[in-house]
């Protein structure tokens, strides 16, 4: 089962959203023939509702500040804010006075803000600010089962690319940040998003009426998800899935998959069917509402693509 701090599904937190200017070497001066700085991600498995998943959770390796060991961090575009999760940080603020003098006021408001934090991804250095998420997240254990696993430590959200393109290429496992977009990306269809404080909402076309879905890396397994009547109307009906279990932020849920009989198409891409689901309790419906979106889309649907996300000027394509 699911460990609580892990998301399957859209991460919404509904903190108070700092705007701050991202700053770092990873920006850089890039000339018409840029090469990109690839970082690497990995896949983490998961079993749920006894079934194993076996990319579950898209998580980026990290170095922090002047810490040795080495950790991970969820690559989750459906959330708004970077966060360093308290309870497995807590051991290391003792350890690092150049992280813990980052920290705001903390023993005011323990969901204080550390600025200008050193990050390592693969390759690329840079600064960012970083929410601490106070009493969250799992202890590191005494004597764990794989010693040499790097220890996961919080959520990369879309506060770290804004006015920046990312690059996600899944089948390479890596991604990248840039200021300008490739050339050889360059003549792919561009399609025009929307965005709520990071959140990106694509153009889907499902059984050929626009729809805007949310796109939430946080969301790896599943193709689409959305409300019961909606499921419904793309699909045959028949419940062919259920996956149960503390599927957000430990809360119990239980999530009902029909197969897709309807047209899914973004900017001209056509995919597969697949599943679509849908929370039991109806609990996402609120969500959906205040976004304006038709639902989400996760990893699922472009685990053979490359997307590009340019943030600055809102557009979205697919290779």
């Amino acid at each position: 089962m699911k460990k609580y701090h892990r998301r399957i599904f859209v991460l919404l937190s509904f903190l108070i959203f700092l705007s701050v200017p991202l700053t770092g070497t990873h920006a850089g001066n890039h000339s018409q023939k840029q090469s990109l700085q690839w970082i690497p991600f990995y896949w983490e498995g998961d079993t749920i509702s006894g079934r194993y998943i076996g990319k579950a959770y898209l998580y980026v390796p990290v170095k922090i500040e002047d810490l040795p060991d080495s950790f991970s961090m969820q690559l989750d575009l459906g959330t708004m804010e970077t966060q360093f999760y308290g309870t497995p940080l807590k051991p290391y603020l003792g350890k690092s006075g150049a992280l813990a003098g980052k920290l705001g006021s903390f023993e005011s408001d323990p969901n204080a803000l550390f600025t200008d934090v050193d990050l390592q991804l693969g390759p690329v250095a840079m600064k960012a600010d970083v929410w601490h998420r106070a009493n969250f997240g799992e202890e590191i254990p005494r004597n764990p089962v794989q010693p040499n696993k790097p220890i996961h430590i919080g959520t990369i959200a879309p506060d770290l690319f804004r006015d920046k393109i990312l690059i996600i290429d899944y089948k390479s496992s890596r991604f990248a940040i840039t200021d300008r977009l490739p050339a050889k990306y360059g003549k792919l269809p561009a399609a025009k998003f929307e965005s709520d404080n990071g959140i990106v909402k694509l153009p889907f076309r499902i059984d050929g009426k626009a729809c805007q879905v949310m796109f939430d890396t946080g969301s790896s397994p599943f193709p689409l998800a959305t409300s019961r009547e909606r499921a419904f109307e793309i699909s045959d009906s028949v419940v062919t899935d259920s996956l149960s279990g503390p599927l957000w932020w430990g809360r119990e849920i239980t999530f009902y998959g029909l197969e897709v009989t309807k047209p899914i198409e973004l900017e001209g891409t056509a995919f597969r069917n697949g599943t679509v689901y849908y929370d039991k309790e109806g609990l996402w419906n609120d969500i959906y509402n205040s976004l304006n979106v038709w639902g989400l889309t996760g990893n699922a649907y472009f685990l053979d693509h490359t997307v590009i996300l340019d943030y600055k000027n809102k557009l979205f394509r697919i290779k």
